[in-house]
């Protein structure tokens, strides 16, 4: 064999395996493009749910004091605050003082007179008895003189009873609570019953909400959930009151809902989940619904395939949500990678 001929033989070769080899690189790379244009979803399924759903009204309002467990501390006679010993929102014991009060002129007068009284008549009774004893008076002026002095003794009473005669007084909780408010300060002059601080019953609590006149039909006995917007546990109440009077400045009805005992501050904000009633609804797990800008939907999975469906969302439970749209009672839906799929693409079930 020729020299020239085992070069041409050579040559054929190597021509015949760089065909191969590119038949084989271009096999290949159509299996990665294909793979690309087909991409298959690892997902988890739930199925669609049909139960009962509770009808819930959301309103927001803030804990009041219970009007029929508050009470006023008004000043006992005409005085000057010499010191407020609490502030508004503080816990209080019975039997704690509150305010520190002294004598206004007037009550300091007004006490003066009263001792007075009490001492004119009984310097009164005792000439009185004496004429009568020597029968010089009548026993109609000894029992005049006799009522003269009683009436004197009862004022006199009366304003030791609201602390005249005392330089300063100390007025104490009659029982455990809040205040609520605080009216009177240092320096001023309050008049007789007049307000210096409310003081609320530990625990008379209650949450007082704002709710739309066309919020929904709420009435008194059905069951709310009243939960601490800032945290905290939910309390299981019942509506006590809705007004039929809307608030001027708000113009919202007062819906009332006490708090069975559960300390919130005064003042606190709340919400308050009402249940109005029930009906059929469809629930699915949250994760299942995609939220983007195309609107609430989820993916229901049949033969192999996703299939998007729009819907619309109602009640949130947490975990579980309400959907309505056009998916049946159990009907598969995808949970986990339900973000990642689009319409019609393969998925894979995961664990199968």
């Amino acid at each position: 064999m020729t020299r020239n001929r085992l070069l041409m033989i050579a040559a054929a070769a190597v021509l015949v395996a760089a065909v191969v080899a590119l038949i084989v690189v271009r096999r290949g790379g159509g299996d990665e493009a294909g793979a690309e244009a087909n991409p298959t979803a690892t997902v988890t399924l739930a199925s669609v749910r049909s139960q009962a759903v509770q009808d819930v009204v959301s309103i927001y309002g803030v804990v009041q004091a219970d009007p029929a467990g508050a009470m006023t501390i008004a000043a006992p006679k005409a005085v000057i605050v010499s010191r407020v010993l609490v502030r508004a929102g503080e816990t209080v014991g019975a039997g704690q003082g509150l305010v520190e009060v002294a004598n206004a002129p007037g009550a300091e007068l007004a006490y003066k007179q009263a001792a007075d009284a009490v001492t004119f008549g009984q310097t009164d009774m005792a000439r009185v008895q004496r004429l009568y004893d020597e029968r010089l008076a009548a026993s109609d002026q000894l029992t005049a003189a006799r009522k003269t002095l009683s009436d004197a003794q009862a004022a006199l009473t009366a304003q030791q009873k609201q602390g005249a005669g005392r330089a300063l007084q100390t007025i104490a909780a009659p029982h455990a609570g809040v205040v609520t408010s605080v009216t009177g300060a240092p320096g001023d002059h309050v008049a007789q019953d007049a307000p210096l601080l409310v003081l609320a019953r530990a625990g008379a609590a209650t949450a007082k909400l704002g709710m739309e006149p066309a919020a929904g039909h709420v009435t008194p006995g059905q069951a709310v959930t009243i939960r601490p917007v800032f945290g905290g546990p939910p309390i299981a109440s019942r509506v006590s009151m809705v007004g039929r009077a809307a608030d001027q400045a708000t113009k919202t009805l007062d819906v009332i809902a006490p708090l069975n005992g559960a300390v919130l501050p005064i003042g606190a904000a709340v919400q308050g989940d009402v249940v109005t009633g029930t009906h059929s609804g469809l629930l699915v797990p949250r994760a299942s619904v995609v939220f983007d800008e195309t609107g609430p939907h989820v993916f229901t999975v049949a033969g192999g395939k996703a299939h998007r469906v729009f819907v619309k969302v109602g009640l949130d439970r947490g975990e579980d949500i309400e959907i309505l749209g056009a998916i049946p009672a159990g009907a598969s839906v995808a949970v986990e990678g339900a973000y990642e799929l689009q319409d019609g693409m393969p998925v894979k079930v995961r664990g199968k």
